[in-house]
C-alpha cells in the first residue's frame, strides 16, 4: 500500500544539532563536576532520551541523571537550542513531499516545546502537520512511546501506510515496535553498522533520496 504519512526524527535527520547538544552536556559536566567525555563519545547522546544516556554513559542513578538533565537544560534552553543547522536539501525535499500529498509529522525524543521552537526558528513549521515530542518530565521519552502518542493522537490505524525516517537505531526499532516501515538516513549520527543491525526497510544517503525512497513503497 502507498505511503500516506511520514514520521520524521529531528536531531540528525532534519537538523545537525551536534554543537548545541554537546555544548549543553559539557555545561552539565562542568556544573556537576562529572567526568569529561570526548566529543565522539558525546555524539552517542544525540537521538536517545537524555535521562537514559546520562545513566548509561556517566553511570548515574536516576536521581543524579535528573539533576544532570536539569543542568543540561539551563544551557540548552538559552543557547544550545539554536546552535543548530538545517541539513542541505531538507526544505526543498519537505516541500516536494508535502506537494505530493503526504502527511508529515515530526516525531522526536526532544521535548515537544523545544522541537516546535526549532522548526519555527528555521522556518520549517509549514511543512509539518503536527509535532510530537517528549514530555519535560521524561515520562514520555522513548521513540516507541512517542510514535504511539503520534498514532493515537492522529487516529492512525494503518501502520503499513506510515514510515519512520531517522538516523539512529531507536528510530528504526520504534518503527518495528508499531509495524511501520522505516527509512534510515546515513547522513546523521548513527553509524552504518548501528543502522543496518536495526534492519530498516530502506537506507538513504542524502535528504533528496527521500523522494525515491517513498516511491519504493508504492
Amino acid at each position: 500500500m502507498t505511503l500516506k504519512t511520514l514520521f520524521f526524527d529531528l536531531d540528525g535527520t532534519i537538523t545537525d544539532s551536534q554543537a548545541g547538544i554537546i555544548n549543553s552536556i559539557r555545561y552539565s559536566e562542568q556544573k556537576l563536576q562529572l567526568p569529561a567525555h570526548s566529543a565522539e563519545q558525546l555524539q552517542l547522546f544525540i537521538g536517545p532520551p537524555l535521562l537514559e544516556s546520562y545513566e548509561k554513559f556517566f553511570g548515574l542513578t536516576p536521581d543524579q541523571a535528573q539533576t544532570a538533565l536539569l543542568a543540561y537544560r539551563e544551557y540548552y534552553a538559552q543557547q544550545g537550542i539554536f546552535e543548530n543547522r538545517v541539513y542541505a536539501q531538507i526544505p526543498e525535499t519537505l516541500a516536494k513531499l508535502k506537494a505530493a500529498g503526504l502527511q508529515i509529522m515530526l516525531v522526536t525524543s526532544k521535548p515537544e516545546n523545544y522541537a516546535e521552537q526549532i522548526i519555527t526558528h528555521f522556518e520549517l513549521a509549514p511543512y509539518f502537520d503536527h509535532v510530537y515530542g517528549a514530555s519535560f518530565d521524561e515520562k514520555r521519552a522513548a521513540k516507541t512511546e512517542i510514535i504511539a502518542y503520534a498514532m493515537a493522537s492522529e487516529q492512525l490505524t494503518t501502520p503499513n501506510t506510515i514510515a519512520m525516517v531517522g538516523d539512529r537505531e531507536n528510530d528504526i526499532n520504534g518503527a518495528h515496535d508499531h509495524q511501520l516501515h522505516s527509512i534510515a538516513v546515513r547522513y546523521g549520527f548513527g553509524s552504518d553498522a548501528e543502522l543496518q543491525a536495526a534492519r530498516p526497510s530502506i537506507t538513504i544517503d542524502h535528504p533528496a533520496d527521500l523522494l525515491q525512497a517513498v516511491a519504493h513503497f508504492a
